[in-house]
């Protein structure tokens, strides 16, 4: 019942919404600038997503050598942008819709409140010429933009308020194979910038510094600068429907730890002892949850030899620092949307019917998730899989 009132929202809802903001707004006038100053990239998406922007970030330094770029981002996104070398200017709003902390409803509009609020002064008092609303739908922050009068307003058509647009870009179909990079750099296009500036597109981090590598090294146990050889584990998911039985991480982990050290990472109590469960009693692996900044985090994944996760924010950082990863995809999306864009990543998932089901929290079943066998897929780590030049997605059978 729910899914088909959000069917009906969708096909007449929001073109009555956007019919009664044209009536009531002034017409949006196109600008055009040539040659701005500043940009302003607006995602108040979750870590995975905003990795997944960054790839945005050496086609506007193509395009425009000289232009500053800000970054808004949520709270808990911010650390992927905060130190990045391309990027002068960042700002943070906690959007209500997209915020999984543990805190009530009223709670949550308070902060999303005070944080626009904060964001809005900051905004203004820069002047950008071009913001690019990256989120296609509710949490996509261009009533902010229209408030702070920036002249150039990039957004998808499929937004809430994109009436409030002066540029606008089709968000592909959910079903369709197209990366979330590529849909968003359907923004760029529409601006005027060339296809030509389009062959960088990459996602990016912060380089390493000793002092992060410093963290995994403690985690590790081990001193000196000789090199480090350890796989990374990661778990945890945003929704737990997209995690695997810790039975099949133990499996895993002991077929690993036979030549290298295994790194399991996460955050939380929760993914925390899950951990000890999976490593009790094996040897060389190690608990790192909490016990990394973001960071180190990344500089943990930037040197591992390879990464195993499911469908998280993981596989992207690992995509965007190149480093090898195998990554287990439920049904839940679009596979090709959300994978880890990057030439060193292999993605498993299974080939049921119901995929892609588009429930954000699973089903009871999640067949989807079912069927991965722990000696395949420490095996696809370490054969020809990972030379080709561009993503696999491998399928297996479930399991009876």
């Amino acid at each position: 019942m729910k899914r088909h009132f959000k069917a009906w929202l969708k096909r007449y809802g929001r073109p009555a919404w956007h019919w009664l903001l044209r009536a009531l707004l002034p017409s949006s006038t196109l600008v055009g600038v040539s040659s701005p100053r500043r940009i302003l990239l607006m995602n108040g998406g979750h870590i995975g997503d905003v990795v997944i922007a960054t790839s945005l970030l050496p086609v506007l330094r193509s395009a425009f050598p000289k232009v500053e770029i800000g970054f808004l981002t949520a709270s808990w996104s911010h650390a992927v942008v905060r130190n990045h070398p391309e990027v002068a200017h960042t700002h943070r709003v906690d959007h209500w819709r997209m915020n999984r902390n543990a805190m009530g409803w009223i709670r949550k509009r308070l902060r999303y409140w005070r944080t626009r609020r904060q964001a809005l002064r900051e905004i203004r008092a820069l002047s950008y010429d071009i913001s690019l609303s990256l989120h296609p739908w509710r949490a996509d922050f261009l009533p902010l933009a229209w408030q702070a009068a920036i002249p150039v307003r990039a957004a998808f058509i499929s937004g809430l308020w994109s009436p409030l647009a002066t540029v606008l870009a089709e968000y592909p179909d959910d079903d369709l194979p197209i990366h979330q990079g590529e849909c968003q750099a359907r923004l760029l296009t529409q601006i005027g910038i060339e296809s030509s500036h389009m062959r960088g597109r990459r996602s990016s981090l912060a380089p390493t510094s000793d002092q992060m590598l410093s963290e995994v090294r403690d985690v590790l146990g081990l001193s000196g600068l000789g090199r480090l050889r350890y796989d990374v584990i990661h778990m945890g998911a945003g929704v737990q429907a997209k995690e695997l039985p810790l039975s099949f991480w133990r499996e895993l982990a002991s077929r690993v730890a036979i030549d290298r050290a295994v790194l399991f990472t996460g955050r939380g109590e929760r993914e925390s002892a899950n951990v000890d469960r999976v490593i009790d009693g094996l040897p060389g692996c190690h608990n790192a949850c909490d016990k990394l900044s973001w960071d180190g985090f990344v500089a943990a994944i930037r040197h591992a030899e390879v990464l195993y996760s499911v469908d998280s924010m993981a596989s992207h950082v690992a995509a965007a620092v190149g480093t090898k990863c195998i990554a287990m995809y439920g049904g839940m999306h679009t596979i090709a949307r959300w994978r880890p864009d990057g030439g060193n990543c292999v993605v498993w998932s299974n080939a049921v019917a119901c995929s892609p089901c588009h429930h954000q929290n699973g089903c009871a079943l999640m067949s989807c998730m079912r069927g991965f066998v722990p000696a395949t897929i420490a095996d696809s780590a370490r054969d020809d899989l990972l030379s080709a030049p561009a993503n696999k997605l491998m399928q297996c059978s479930i399991s009876a």
